[in-house]
Order: structure tokens, then sequence, then C-alpha cells
């Protein structure tokens, strides 16, 4: 019997213990999770507290092209660690197509708030309405910094609308082994417009080189490109003609825009300048030692270097001047330039204008032009040691202060400079009068201005 009745009490005690085990298993279970719980509810608390990111977005041609996709990434991923609160994403889209596709994207709704563009693609983003006043939203530093004449590019109406990021002056290259072959002193460039005439009609009349291909003495882009017919306004300014009139009106029609147009007749004529052909074929031209004089931007150096095969032993063949003076007295010409604007439609233009401002600093520029030669419209950037390295820049820093902006102040400006191309091809391969050509063109820029 008592055998029996510990029996049973050992096994009570037994259920007792695992019954008091169990429950405080239970329960440190049940601690455990309303600590996680409470642990989850304070992170989310927190995080909703954090501020949302702002979102932006900027389209560009840089990224897709090879030359200077990188240093764009990395100036892009430079701001990124700068304002980690601010969220980029790019959108790189075709050169050849950008400016369409830019303008579909906005008319969708889809408009980036960040907006690169040159200076014919801006005029016409500007008269679609995309493009909101920078003047309250880029410092006012930042502006003043700027030349005046570059400032004037982006301004439309009396609004400024588009900030000046990267310029490309026009200035004169020439080939001092030609020269020389000439009778032209190899180290000393034309400094007047006629000095230039007299010295391009020597080195043509080499003929040909060694092997038989054609000499020219100089090279002007005149293919059916909206290009060739903007920097054809640096040519009309240096024969003392416009494109616009004091009031901005188009008048085309005037005597030194007539003065230029025959210049370019005259050297087709005489041999000395080739006809019909666009800036690709004149740089392969003066690459291949063909070309005695031509104008281009501040991008030939690297142009030449490549087309040649020679790298920087071109440079040594390769003289680099300021336009000569023309009928005003002054070295005339124009510039075309990368310019960064707004959407109206930007849900943060604050966070975009901080982007801009980024990509305008001195750290920025001085580091993209170490990679790509750029030049700068700043006043106080463009005096930096880092942008003057050698005579090269220094040529190309001083026509930039002496460039105009190209007159484009209408929407239609790229169609009114295809109908100048139209016309230089009419005068130089079509062999027609220039009197009836500048009036036939002048009406149809009038009436393109019209619509």
């Amino acid at each position: 019997m008592f055998k029996k009745s510990l029996s049973i009490l050992l096994v009570l005690v037994v259920m007792i213990s695992l019954v008091l085990v169990g429950c405080g298993q239970t329960t440190e279970q049940n601690d455990g999770g309303e600590t996680d719980n409470a642990k989850q509810a304070e992170d989310k608390q927190a995080e909703d507290k954090q501020p949302e990111k702002a979102k932006i977005t900027m389209t560009s041609w840089l990224e897709v092209e090879q030359s200077v996709e990188a240093i764009f990434k990395e100036m892009i991923d430079a701001f990124r660690s700068a304002n980690p609160d601010i969220e980029v994403e790019t959108i790189g889209l075709p050169f050849n197509q950008y400016k369409d596709q830019l303008l579909v994207m906005s008319t969708s709704g889809n408009a980036p708030d960040v907006v690169m563009g040159n200076s014919q693609m801006m005029v016409g983003f500007n008269g679609a309405g995309i493009l909101a006043p920078l003047e309250d939203l880029i410092s006012k530093e930042k502006q003043a910094d700027i030349f005046d004449n570059n400032l004037a590019g982006g301004t439309f109406d009396g609004k400024l609308v588009a900030i000046p990021w990267i310029t490309h002056p026009i200035g004169l290259f020439y080939n001092k082994e030609l020269f020389e072959k000439a009778g032209l002193d190899p180290e000393k460039a034309p400094e007047t417009w006629d000095e230039m005439v007299q010295a391009a009609k020597k080195v043509a009349a080499l003929k040909q080189d060694k092997d038989g291909n054609r000499i020219y003495g100089i090279g002007h882009s005149i293919g059916k490109v909206a290009h060739a017919g903007s920097v054809f306004n640096g040519i009309i300014y240096s024969h003392g003609g416009h494109f616009l009139d004091a009031e901005g009106k188009v008048d085309f029609d005037n005597a030194g825009t007539r003065e230029a147009m025959q210049y370019i007749k005259d050297m087709v004529d005489a041999g000395v300048m080739p006809a019909g052909v666009n800036q690709k074929e004149i740089r392969g031209l003066f690459a291949n030692e063909q070309l005695g004089i031509m104008f281009d931007g501040d991008m030939g150096r690297a142009v030449f270097r490549k087309l040649s095969g020679k790298g920087k032993e071109f440079d040594k063949i390769m003289g680099v001047a300021l336009i000569p003076t023309g009928k005003t007295g002054k070295s005339e010409t124009v510039y075309t330039e990368h310019q960064l604007g707004i959407a109206k439609e930007s849900n943060d233009q604050e966070a975009a204008a901080k982007l801009i401002e980024h990509l305008l600093s001195k750290e920025m520029i001085v580091r993209y032009h170490e990679t790509n030669s750029v030049l700068a419209p700043s006043k106080s950037i463009g005096k930096l040691p880092e942008m003057n390295e050698d005579y090269y820049m220094e040529v190309f820093n001083k026509q930039l202060e002496r460039a105009r902006p190209l007159p484009a102040t209408h929407p239609m400006f790229d169609n009114a400079m295809l109908e100048v191309t139209k016309a230089l091809e009419r005068v130089s391969v079509g062999k027609e009068d220039v009197d009836p050509v500048v009036k036939e063109t002048q009406q149809k820029i009038e009436s393109l201005y019209s619509k």
C-alpha cells in the first residue's frame, strides 16, 4: 500500500513539474514575442519620422556617348554622395533623337526635372512651354559669375530659362606644315580676314600632296544640317552682317550677309574651298593634312588627334588662333553650348536646382575639363590655371570672351538654319547669284517665324 501511494505521489510531482516548466517556457516565449513586437513598432515609428527622399530625373545624351559617359557618371555619383536625401535617376537619349524625344516626354506629362540641351534645342523647349524661369532657383552668385554673352544665350523674352554649363566657342585651326610649304610663316596665324583669304589661296596653290590628294586652302561646313547654318552666323558677323535686327526681327537680307555668301561662293569657284561638305568631312580633310585652314570648336584637338591616327603628335603641325578680325574690327565668332534647365512641371524644383549648381561647381567643371578639355562660361573658373594649362586652352578661353550667342530666339530657329544651308548650297554648288538667293531665304524664314 505504501509503495502504491509513493508511486502515485511521484507521478503527481512529475506532472506538476512538467506543468510548471511548460508554463515557464510559455512565459519566456510570450515575453520574447512582446519584446520583438515592441522593437518592430519602434523601428517603424523611426522610419516614419525620417523625411522621404526627394526624387528627381535628368535627361542628357552624355551617358550614351562613349567619350563622356564615364565623367558624367562620376559627377552624378558625387552629387548622390553629397546629397543622400535626394535620389537621382538619369535618362540617356541619343543626341540625334534627343530634341524630339524630350518634347514627346514633356507633352505626355513625363518631363524630367533637369533638362539638358544645346543652344538650338533650348529655344524649342522654351517655345513649347517646358522650361521654368531660373532667376529665383539658381543662386545669384552663380548667375553673376557667368559671362553676359553666355547668359544671354539662355534668356528668352527677358527670362533666364537655361543656364550655360559647358560652352564651345568657334576658333581657327591651321596646318603649320602646309603653311610652310606655301611660303607662309608656320608660327604666325592670319590676324585679319584678308590675310586669311590670301593664306588660303597660297595653300590651295599647292594643288596636291605627295599621294596625289587634292589640297584645299580653307573649309567651311555648308552641308544640309542646322549646325552648319548656325556656325555661318559667325562669318556673317565678320562681314558686318546679322541675322536679327536691333529689334529682334529677322533681317537676313542685309549687306553683310550678302558679302558673307559671296565670300563662300568665290572661294568655292576659285577651287580654294571644297563645295557641299559637312563638318565631319571638313575635319577629315584637316586631319589628313589636305586642308590649310578651318573653323571648329575647342573639342577639335581631341577630334584631330583621333582622326589623324597620330595622337598628340598631331599637335606639332596644328596651329590655333582667334578668328581673324573682319569688318567690325573684332574677332567675330559664335559659340554653341550645353545648357541646363528645370521643367515647369517638376515636383521638386529646389532639388533640381541643387543638382544644377553641383554640375556648375568649380570641382565638377575642373574635373570635366581634366577628362575632356571642356570650357566653362564662368568668369572665375575660366581664369583658373587648371583651365589654361597650355596655349591651346588659353586661345579658346580668350575666344570665348569674344564669342556671340547664336541668334536663337524663336522655336523655329533650327528650321531657319536649314534654310540658310540650302542657300549656301545654291550659291556654291548650284552657282546661283547671291542677291536673289538671300532675298528668297529671307522670305522663307519670315514665313517659318510667322507660324
